[in-house]
């Protein structure tokens, strides 16, 4: 249950459900769904799975702009890029360091113990313990005996790390093979100890473990002449057991660093256009036909149809809102009913869905005829209707509103690109401009042709921007935006009468069709009260003059005028213009009850208008003729009987209910239907008398607040004021006084003085009858 706002009444959910609001939200809600489903992505099933090789039973379109990865030139740069990675091998430095160690100090060890003078046997077994604990290495009876004549000097040892220096520097493999792959490029060698990292390039100056050996022994032979012939096979025995590969090929490291470049290389894609075929009927299936599709499959089976849905949704809801709330808040004229807003909905989704089907039959017919792209039926799509339809029906600000938001639609549909927007929405705004005064239906068909032309210049100018402008599509492309522009036109003649009837607006062709004196409800005027009829004409020749001089519908204000009193076919006879006899019929009555005969009319007037269908704006313009004008003369008859003792008069009780007028032409009726009563009342209508009294009428209404709601602006009403004054006193001419005969005179007498003066009164008259002669 709902709450009003003074919290004292409740209304059911069938009572919230006919508010305006609760209507609004609902068609709101309403067409978004419906448009979300109509924008969202065609449902397909995905594609037959193929092989290369296979024959392609029917021709395959890509539904969507697809990215695809060329797996073949991906996987090429990704090879690449591994080849470009250095081995790396790991320098040790510790396999020298040591020997330095291990050898310098078991020489600095054995050296201090003869510097000591330390000597006898003992002295020698700790030495040669010292030595196999230090320095395992097998020495004979003699080479003990030379190093003990050298006295273990420390330069033994620092001879044997020159020889192992030499060569572990420069680097040693334990296979020479491994680096034949890098011969090319270099490898790179990281210290293990500090991470220092540098590149070596070919050729390569390393020892695998075999020439490294031998480097030994060459070097050692170079020794001879500086230690003796007899030391160098100790040293050599010395160096050896330390001569070991220091560098060594770290597999991980390089596998990581070629994994890590792959994974680098950016997946080579090309592009597949929507709509744009992968594969004909009969084809075979190639390498590149089988990434195409298999990439449409990805991307059909891995869509995430409701969050697409979602999103879609929302963004449709916040630009609907955005801009109803921006155009209803900041345009005067943009006042939606409900009646206005299903309209608006009904005409915005009937246009897409017509589009939407329209899209798939572009694909079917597309190079049946004379090879005709896809491309160039979208011009031929007669997006125009609606606005053309909404202009007339409704007026300008509403079918600005409305372009914008189909023409941003339909180009969402056809491939959100800007140069179908402003297609949509420039001739939209065209062809609502040309329908504006649509008050016969050959101006529908001259606004075809008209915004056909626009189209023209339009797809002329979007090719010369575009670069390519005379392609082969140039010619088809100009031909359907012609042919778009009159199909538009003829839509909008065959759906406007329809529109009319579901939702009873009042165009200008209803209008016209109003206007016609023969239309029952005038017939009925005619012979029950022959007085309005009589008034009301009048009034309608007033406010139409008006109507052009304060830029308002000078059809609408005729015809509104000409039925704005036919409430008074209830009771015609309790109105002044319609009494054929002295006899006054209010009388007997009181005057409150008098003014409640003449308030009723206008409800009655609703009532018929409503009940023969008139439309909805000249109803309006009959309940708002009187505004919340004061019943003056019961009133004042009312004053005067009225008794003191008794409740006191209110005048609220004899103005009529309103509203006041809310338009131009409600306004003009209200001024012309109280300036033509007035005047009846003149007894010497003369030009000046009659400028008074209708500036008096005017400033009395004026002064009364009743315009106040409307748009007619001082100005306007100084222009009006002229219009009326102009009308009636050409209606209240002078005629000259023809004379009376006398009995005696002839007949003959009495025609010859009206034909007196024959050649110069009436030439037309007399050119005529020679001619028939």
């Amino acid at each position: 249950m709902f709450k009003t706002n003074n919290g004292t009444k409740e209304h059911s959910w069938v009572e919230r459900i006919k508010t305006p609001s609760f209507q609004k939200w609902a068609i709101s809600i309403g067409t978004t769904l419906i448009l979300t489903l109509l924008l969202s992505p065609t449902l397909q099933l995905p594609p037959k799975q193929y092989k290369i090789g296979d024959i392609s039973t029917k021709e395959l379109k890509s539904t969507q702009d697809l990215l695809v990865e060329d797996e073949k030139s991906t996987q090429e740069k990704r090879v690449e890029a591994e080849k470009s990675v250095l081995s790396v091998y790991d320098y040790d430095p510790g396999v020298l360091r040591n020997a330095e160690n291990q050898i310098r100090s078991t020489f600095d060890t054995l050296s201090s113990s003869f510097q000591k003078g330390e000597k006898g046997n003992d002295q020698n077994a700790k030495r040669e313990k010292t030595w196999e604990s230090s320095l395992p290495i097998p020495l004979n009876q003699r080479e003990w005996s030379l190093l003990e004549k050298e006295r273990f000097h420390p330069s033994m040892g620092e001879t044997a790390l020159g020889l192992l220096a030499s060569i572990l520097k420069r680097g040693v493999v334990n296979d020479k093979g491994l680096l034949d792959p890098d011969s090319g490029r270099g490898i790179a060698i990281r210290d293990i100890q500090n991470r220092e990292e540098r590149t070596t390039l070919p050729p390569f100056s390393f020892f695998d473990f075999k020439e490294a050996r031998n480097q030994l022994r060459t070097q050692a032979d170079y020794l001879t002449p500086t230690i003796g012939k007899g030391l160098v096979p100790i040293v050599l025995k010395i160096a050896d057991p330390f001569l070991r590969p220091n560098l060594t090929f770290n597999k991980d490291k390089t596998e990581e660093r070629k994994k890590v470049a792959r994974e680098r290389v950016n997946p080579v894609y090309f592009k597949v256009k929507r709509g744009e075929v992968i594969v004909r009927a009969g084809d075979r299936i190639q390498e590149e036909n089988l990434l195409k599709i298999n990439a449409l499959r990805k991307a059909q089976e891995s869509a995430y149809i409701i969050t697409i849905l979602i999103g879609i949704g929302l963004l449709t809801f916040l630009l609907v809102a955005s801009l109803y709330q921006f155009s209803t808040k900041n345009i005067r004229k943009i006042n939606l009913s409900t009646k206005d807003l299903l309209l608006l909905s009904s005409v915005l989704l009937g246009l897409l869905a017509l589009l939407k089907l329209f899209l798939m039959m572009t694909e079917i017919l597309e190079g049946e005829f004379l090879s005709i792209p896809s491309s160039s039926y979208l011009y031929l799509f007669p997006v125009v209707t609606g606005a053309m339809i909404i202009r007339i029906v409704i007026h300008a600000e509403v079918a600005i509103f409305f372009a914008i938001l189909s023409s941003y639609f339909s180009a969402s549909m056809m491939g959100n690109q800007l140069s179908f927007f402003i297609f949509c929405l420039v001739g939209s705004m065209v062809g609502a401009h040309l329908v504006a005064r649509c008050e016969q239906r050959s101006i529908i068909i001259k606004a075809g042709l008209s915004v056909g032309g626009v189209n023209l210049i339009l797809i002329l100018a979007l090719n010369l921007i575009s670069g390519n402008p005379f392609k082969m599509s140039f010619l088809s492309d100009l031909i359907m935006g012609f042919v778009g522009g009159i199909l538009s036109s003829v839509l909008v003649l065959g759906l406007t009468p329809i529109v009319e009837s579901v939702f009873g607006y009042t165009t200008d062709i209803k209008l016209l069709e109003l206007a016609n004196l023969d239309n029952p409800l005038l017939k009925d005027l005619t012979l029950q009260a022959p007085g309005t009829y009589h008034h009301s004409v009048i009034v309608g020749s007033l406010v139409e003059a008006a109507a052009k001089s304060v830029s308002a519908n000078p059809l609408l204000a005729r015809v509104s005028a000409f039925y704005h009193d036919i409430g008074k076919l209830k009771k015609p006879l309790y109105f002044i213009e319609n009494a054929g006899s002295p006899e006054n019929k209010h009388g007997p009555l009181a005057p409150s009850m008098s003014s409640l005969i003449l308030i009723s009319h206008v409800k009655d007037g609703l009532e018929l208008a409503r009940e023969n269908r008139l439309g909805e704006r000249i109803a309006r313009i009959i309940q708002q003729h009187h505004g919340t004008s004061l019943i003056s003369y019961f009133y004042q008859k009312a004053k005067d009987q009225e008794d003191r003792e008794m409740n006191p008069l209110d005048e609220r009780d004899f103005r009529y209910p309103g509203p006041k007028p809310q338009t131009k032409e409600a306004g003009l009726v209200m001024l012309a239907d109280a300036v033509e009563a007035a005047s009846r009342t003149l007894t010497e209508p003369t030009p000046a008398r009659i400028k008074g009294q209708v500036h008096r009428i005017i400033q009395s209404i004026f002064s009364d607040g009743q315009l106040e709601e409307c748009e007619l602006t001082l100005k306007n009403l100084h222009n009006i004021e002229e219009s009326f004054t102009r009308i009636l006193t050409a209606i209240f001419h002078q005629r000259i006084e023809y004379p009376v005969p006398s009995p005696a005179e002839p007949k003959k007498r009495i025609n010859e003085n009206l034909d007196s003066k024959p050649a110069k009164t009436y030439p037309f008259r007399l050119k005529k009858i020679r001619k028939s002669s």
